[in-house]
């Protein structure tokens, strides 16, 4: 029998279940994996922060531009704001009121003051390009200058409402205006007051009585005066007495422009 000797040969065991090779090939690539995966919500968390930047930046313009546009709109009107119209809705004036009750008398005098308060009835003329550069609603065309369109102060009718209201309970003879413009008038003074409620307040001594020599603070009714006869439709009366003549002489009964 023959026996072959082999060279030794020495063997080092794994140990049960390692497999170095494998497991590091698989950690590698998990890592990489990994890896890859933090970089893509990496870019992508960059990605959303830019695009939330962007829409921030977006929105602040977008204010901002509203806002410098208001502004402008603003400038502009105070610019154009024809001899200082704005300022007149200032109360920048005190007064304090007197019992002034023969204002309201039948005398000649009384209506003369009220000739006088009323004047051309606040109708004025203005350029229709202004008017429009300021908001204001279309109004008729001044038959006299088609660039011009008419509009009325509004206190004027009011105060034509007052001096009706007065004509009325003082005529000694029938009045000349109807029952339905008298309550018009009526409801129109009511309008008025409750649109301007005058906040002032007023002391009493009696509880009973309360006093009228308070301080008012009012808007300045003579610089208004100034600034409509400045703006007035100059043509008028004029414009009036051919209406008047062509309706046979008589006035339109719901005028609220005159005396």
């Amino acid at each position: 029998m023959f026996t072959t000797k082999t060279e030794d040969a020495e063997y080092n065991r794994l140990p049960e279940g390692d497999d170095s090779d494998s497991a590091e090939t698989g950690t590698s690539q998990t890592n990489k994996r990994l890896h890859r995966l933090e970089q893509s919500l990496r870019a992508s968390s960059v990605i959303h922060a830019a695009v939330l930047l962007v829409e921030v930046a977006l929105c602040a313009l977008l204010v901002s531009g509203f806002i410098a546009l208001h502004q402008a709109k603003r400038a502009l009107r105070q610019e154009t704001s024809l001899d200082g119209l704005s300022l007149l809705a200032s109360y920048n004036t005190s007064a304090k009121f007197q019992n002034g009750s023969h204002h309201m008398a039948d005398t000649l005098d009384a209506n003369e003051y009220w000739r006088d308060l009323l004047g051309s009835g606040g109708v004025i003329s203005l350029d229709t390009e202004w008017a429009r550069s300021q908001g204001l609603r279309p109004s008729a065309q001044s038959p006299t200058d088609s660039s011009q369109s008419i509009y009325q102060v509004d206190v004027f009718h009011a105060l034509h409402c007052l001096n009706s209201i007065r004509q009325n309970l003082m005529s000694k003879t029938p009045p000349p205006w109807d029952e339905t413009h008298m309550l018009h008038c009526l409801d129109y003074v009511r309008s008025q007051l409750l649109c301007h409620p005058d906040l002032t307040l007023v002391t009493t001594d009696d509880l009973e009585e309360f006093v009228l020599d308070e301080v008012h603070t009012c808007r300045d009714y003579g610089a208004v005066v100034e600034w409509v006869h400045r703006h007035r439709w100059v043509e008028f009366p004029e414009w009036l007495r051919t209406k008047s003549e062509m309706n046979g002489g008589h006035e339109a009964i719901h005028n609220h422009t005159m005396v």
